[in-house]
C-alpha cells in the first residue's frame, strides 16, 4: 500500500507540472491512481498522456489513469474526483482478495444466534493446491448426509478436470450434451438455464444421493467450455448463468436439501463465484505444508469479507468457513505435530474476524477443523460406492446439515383430528427435578424416578453393592427400596426421613474408631452390631442378645433412641471377650424369626464420614470392614439382604478379601446408554398435560399409544421424536451437531459417565431461559430452542464443579486451582508436573482429567471436560 505522504508527492509533483484538476488516490488492491483535466493533454494519444505523467513521476507505480481535456470531460460523467475508491463487492479474485486485506473484518454467520437457512444449503468445497483429498471428502460427506434422510445432490465445478462422476461409480452414465457446461453454456447464450431434471444422475436407489456431472469431456465440450466467462456474469445488467443454475436446482422434482459443490482448485475464474457469493459453508482442504500458508491465509480472509447471495442491504451474511487439514501422516506423533501447525496457521488467519457484537468470530478452533489422517483404503478406492467406514467425514457432514432448517415440530399438523396446546402452555406448564435426590419430594422422585436395565440391577435384592459417582440416581435407588416396609436403614443421608436420631455419623464413627482401638478390634466387628440394633429399631420384636447384661435399643433418657444410646449399646455387646462371635450368631437368630426378606440399606458411606484427610482414611478402613462382613456373613443369611450404595473412586479404592466375587453381585449406574439418558428429560417433562398432549397428537400411531406406555418402554424412535419436539433436532453454531449428541457430549465427565442430575439440571436452567427468549424472539420449531441448552451449560457447569469439590472431593481444591491458572485445554502434562500424584491419580478418577497418550503409552497431555471446563473458566486450545 503506497504510504499518504507518497501520494500526496505524486499529486503536488502532477499539478505542478499540468495544471487543471488533479486527483491520487490509492487504489483498493494495490498501486495509485491518477485522474487528471488538464489542457496539456491536447492533442496528445492516451499513450502520450500516459509517458506525460511517467516523466513528471517515473518512480509512481501507477495501475489506472484517467487523462481528459476540459473539453473531453465535459461530455463525459466523471467519479467525483474527490472520492476515494474502494473495492467493488464483486464475487471476483481481486475484489475478494483486496476485501479481505483489512485489519478488522466484521462477519454475520448464519449460525451466529444458532440459526438454520432454508433449503438447498449450498456448500462449496475447495483446494488452492490439488491432491488433498478434496472431491474425496465430498463425496464422502455426501453419502453421510444422504444416510441420514436428507436429499443431497452434487455438483462437479471442476470443469477443466471433472471426476465426481467417476468417484460416484456412474461415468459411463454421462452422455454427451447433458451437465453443467451445456448447461451454463445455454444460459450464456440465451438467458435462460432450461430444467435440470434431464442432467441430473441418481446415484443410488438406497438413499437420495444425486449428481449433476460437469459433463462428458471431448470436443463439443472443450468448445463450449472456452466460451464461458464467469467474469462478465457479473457486469452490470448481464444474466448470471450459474446464479440462474443454484435457483433451478429449487425446481427438482427431487428438491435437495443440500447441494455439494466440487470447485476448480487454485485461483480460476469460476471458483470465486463459487466460494464468494452462492456458497452457505466453504469447506476449505489443505495440507499443512508451507507452500501452501500464505494463499491459504489470503484466500480465508477473503471468505470472511464476502457476502453470500442470501445478504440483504439490511442483513449482510457472511458464508460459513470450515477447514479439512489433509491428508496427514497417519502416525500419532506426527498427525498430532501437523494438527497443531494447521490449528497455529488458522488462528492467526481468521484472528482478523470479528462478530456484529465487536467480539472474536469463531470459538474453539475444534469445532470447525478436522483432520484427516492418511488412509490407503481411501487412496486406493476407485471410487467412495465401495469404502466403508470412513468416519472422518461425519463431522464434515455435521458442518453442513447443522445448517439445514429443521421441519417445524410445532407447526401445521396434517392430523386436524388432534387439539393441540400452544407452546406457551407447554413451556409454562414444564418442570425438571434439578434437585439432588436427597431434597426431592417423594411424590416428585417417585414420578420422575427411571427404571433401566441398570437401575433394575441395582434394585434387585440379590445385587449387594451399587456403585455410581454422585449424581448418577444412588440416593434415589436407596430412597425407593427405602420406602418398602421391609426396608432396614443401617445408614443414610441426612434431612432424609429416613434418618433417625440415632444414624451414625461423622462423630459417631470418630468414636467407634477410639472404641475399636482400646478394644483392639476391626471394622468389620463392630459393623454386625450395628446392623443388629439398626434392626431392632425397625422391628422391635426382634431377638435381643443372649449375651447382654440388659436389654438393648432402649432410649437411656427418654422416648427417642439417640447416638449416644446407639454408642453405649455397641460398646456394651462388644464387652465381652466372645463378642464377635456372638454378634454373628445373633444376627443369624434374627434371620430365622423372620418370615419375608428384608433389605439392609446403607447409604451415605462418604461424606457421612467427615471430610478431613484422617476422615476419609477412616472411611476407607470403614467401608473395608463393611464389605467384608457383607461378603463374609451375607451367604450365611437367608431373609436379611445387604445393599450397599457406594461411590465410585471408594469402591476402588478399598481393599477387601474376595473382591471379586462382589463384583460379580454389584450394578453399576453409569448412564451409558444416549437413549436411556434422554428417557430422564422426556420422562421429567411427561409430567407436564401440556406436553403430553402435544407429544401424543404428534407421536401416537395406530396400535400404539404413548400415553398408555410406560416411557421405559418406548422405542427408541419415539425417544428421538419426543426429544426433538422438546429440544430440537440440531444446534447450528461451530461443530453443528444433533441436540441430542451435544447434550451427551457435554455432559459427559472425562470418563465417559454421565449424571442424570445434570441433565434435570440443564433442562431446567434451559426452559428458563427459552421463556425469557419467547417473549422476546417467538420460536416454533421446539419447545426450548437450541440457544437456550448452550447458554444453560455455564450454570450446569458450576453446579456440577462445585458438587465435586464441595460434597465430593474438598481435597481437589489445590488441583482446582492450578488448572484455573492453566487456562486452557488440553494442555501438557509437564504443567501438572509439580502437583501431587495422588490429586492428579483422584482427579482422573472422578472423571476430572482425561489423560491423552502418546507414543509408547506415555500421557502427553491432559483434557478436562466440558461440563467442567466453563466453571474453571478453562478455553478450548485453540479458541480465539
Amino acid at each position: 500500500m503506497t504510504h499518504p505522504d507518497d501520494i500526496a508527492r505524486i499529486g503536488d509533483a502532477l499539478q505542478d507540472s499540468l495544471g487543471g484538476q488533479v486527483r491520487v488516490n490509492a487504489d483498493p488492491f494495490s498501486g495509485i491512481r491518477v485522474m487528471a483535466i488538464s489542457p496539456a493533454f491536447a492533442g496528445l494519444t492516451p499513450r502520450a498522456r500516459r509517458e506525460r505523467i511517467e516523466a513528471v513521476v517515473p518512480d509512481a507505480d501507477i495501475v489506472r489513469y484517467d487523462l481528459l481535456t476540459p473539453e473531453e470531460a465535459a461530455f463525459i460523467e466523471l467519479e467525483d474526483l474527490d472520492a476515494v475508491p474502494v473495492a467493488d463487492q464483486l464475487p471476483l479474485w481481486p475484489e475478494a482478495l483486496a476485501n479481505g486485506r483489512a485489519a478488522a473484518i466484521t462477519v454475520h454467520f448464519p449460525s451466529e444466534d444458532y440459526g438454520t437457512l432454508p433449503s438447498p444449503v449450498v456448500s462449496t468445497f475447495y483446494s488452492l493446491r490439488g491432491g488433498v483429498g478434496r472431491s474425496t471428502a465430498l463425496a464422502h460427506a455426501a453419502r453421510v448426509i444422504a444416510g441420514q434422510g436428507l436429499t443431497v445432490l452434487c455438483i462437479d465445478m471442476d470443469l477443466e478436470a471433472p471426476g465426481l462422476a467417476s468417484l460416484f461409480d456412474v461415468e459411463d452414465d454421462v452422455t454427451e450434451g447433458i451437465g453443467v457446461v451445456p448447461l451454463l453454456a445455454k444460459a450464456e447464450m440465451t438467458g435462460e438455464i432450461g430444467a435440470l431434471d434431464e442432467h441430473v444422475m441418481r446415484v443410488t436407489e438406497e438413499v437420495g444421493l444425486f449428481l449433476l456431472p460437469a459433463g462428458c469431456p471431448g470436443p463439443e465440450y472443450a468448445r463450449l467450455l472456452s466460451h464461458l466467462d464467469p467474469t462478465a456474469w457479473y457486469g452490470q445488467d448481464e444474466v448470471n448463468p450459474l446464479r440462474l443454475l443454484v435457483e433451478a436446482v429449487s425446481k427438482l422434482a427431487e428438491r435437495p436439501d443440500v447441494v455439494l459443490i466440487d470447485s476448480r482448485t487454485g485461483i480460476s475464474p469460476l471458483a470465486a463465484p463459487l466460494l464468494f457469493d452462492v456458497s452457505d459453508i466453504n469447506v476449505i482442504a489443505f495440507y499443512p505444508h508451507p507452500q501452501a500458508r500464505t494463499g491459504t491465509q489470503a484466500l480465508t480472509r477473503a471468505l470472511l469479507a464476502a457476502s453470500s447471495r442470501r445478504s440483504t442491504e439490511e442483513n449482510r451474511l457472511t458464508p460459513e468457513v470450515r477447514f479439512i487439514v489433509s491428508p496427514v501422516p497417519a502416525t500419532p506423533e506426527v498427525r498430532e505435530l501437523y494438527a497443531e501447525r494447521a490449528q497455529d496457521w488458522i488462528r492467526e488467519w481468521l484472528s482478523v474476524a470479528r462478530n456484529t457484537s465487536g467480539g472474536s468470530a469463531f470459538g474453539a478452533l475444534e469445532e470447525i477443523v478436522q483432520v484427516v489422517g492418511y488412509q490407503e483404503t481411501l487412496a486406493a478406492s476407485d471410487s467412495v460406492m465401495r469404502v466403508q467406514g470412513a468416519d472422518d467425514f461425519n463431522v464434515v457432514a455435521d458442518w453442513i446439515t447443522g445448517l439445514v432448517e429443521p421441519r417445524d415440530a410445532l407447526g401445521e399438523h396434517e392430523e386436524e383430528k388432534y387439539a393441540e396446546p400452544s407452546k406457551e402452555q407447554v413451556l409454562a406448564s414444564l418442570q425438571f427435578a434439578g434437585e439432588t435426590a436427597e431434597n426431592q419430594e417423594w411424590n416428585e422422585l417417585h414420578d420422575t424416578f427411571l427404571s433401566t436395565s441398570d437401575v433394575d440391577r441395582a434394585l434387585d435384592l440379590d445385587t449387594v453393592v451399587v456403585i455410581g459417582r454422585k449424581g448418577t440416581g444412588k440416593t434415589a435407588v436407596f430412597r425407593k427400596l427405602a420406602e418398602t416396609p421391609t426396608a432396614v436403614v443401617v445408614t443414610s443421608p441426612p434431612g432424609l426421613d429416613t434418618h433417625r436420631s440415632w444414624t451414625p455419623d461423622a462423630d459417631v464413627y470418630e468414636l467407634l474408631e477410639e472404641e475399636l482401638q482400646t478394644k483392639g478390634l476391626e471394622w468389620r466387628q463392630v459393623w454386625p452390631v450395628l446392623i443388629g440394633l439398626a434392626i431392632h429399631q425397625n422391628l422391635p420384636g426382634a431377638p435381643q442378645p443372649t449375651w447382654a447384661e440388659a436389654p438393648i435399643g432402649h432410649a437411656a433418657g427418654g422416648s427417642e433412641y439417640l447416638k449416644t444410646d446407639l454408642l453405649n449399646d455397641v460398646r456394651a455387646l462388644l464387652s465381652v471377650p466372645q463378642a464377635p462371635l456372638l454378634v454373628g450368631e445373633w444376627l443369624q437368630d434374627i434371620d430365622s424369626s423372620l418370615t419375608a426378606d428384608h433389605v439392609l440399606l446403607f447409604d451415605a458411606l462418604d461424606t457421612g464420614f467427615g471430610n478431613t484427610e484422617r476422615s476419609r482414611r477412616r472411611r476407607n478402613e470403614g467401608v473395608a470392614g463393611l464389605l467384608t462382613v457383607v461378603g463374609a456373613l451375607g451367604p450365611q443369611l437367608r431373609r436379611l439382604k445387604f445393599k450397599v450404595l457406594l461411590r465410585e473412586d471408594i469402591w476402588r479404592e478399598v481393599s477387601v478379601p474376595n473382591k471379586s466375587h462382589l463384583s460379580a453381585r454389584s450394578a453399576r449406574l453409569s448412564w451409558s446408554n444416549k437413549t436411556d439418558y434422554l428417557r430422564i428429560a422426556i420422562k421429567q417433562a411427561w409430567r407436564s398435560a401440556a406436553f403430553k398432549q402435544l407429544v401424543t397428537a404428534r407421536l401416537n400411531k395406530p396400535g400404539f399409544r404413548l400415553e398408555d406406555t410406560p416411557v421405559e418402554y418406548w422405542p427408541e424412535e419415539f425417544v428421538r421424536n419426543a426429544w426433538v419436539i422438546l429440544a430440537s433436532e440440531r444446534v447450528s453454531g461451530g461443530r453443528t451437531a444433533y441436540t441430542d449428541n451435544w447434550v451427551w457430549s457435554r455432559l459427559a465427565d472425562a470418563n465417559g459417565d454421565h449424571a442424570p442430575r445434570a441433565l434435570a439440571q440443564m433442562m431446567t436452567v434451559a426452559v428458563s431461559l427459552e421463556r425469557g427468549f419467547e417473549a422476546g424472539n417467538r420460536y416454533s420449531r421446539s419447545i426450548i430452542r437450541p440457544r437456550a441448552l448452550v447458554e444453560s451449560l455455564d450454570e450446569v457447569s458450576s453446579s456440577a464443579l462445585d458438587a465435586l469439590q464441595r460434597d465430593e472431593f474438598p481435597e481437589l481444591d489445590p488441583l482446582l486451582a492450578q488448572l484455573r491458572r492453566i487456562g486452557s485445554t488440553p494442555f501438557p502434562a509437564e504443567q501438572l508436573e509439580d502437583a501431587s500424584p495422588d490429586l492428579v491419580r483422584l482427579a482422573r478418577d472422578v472423571g476430572l482429567l482425561e489423560a491423552v497418550s502418546g507414543p509408547r503409552d506415555k500421557t502427553e497431555r491432559y483434557r478436562v471436560p466440558e461440563v467442567y471446563r466453563k466453571a474453571l473458566s478453562m478455553t478450548r486450545k485453540g479458541q480465539l
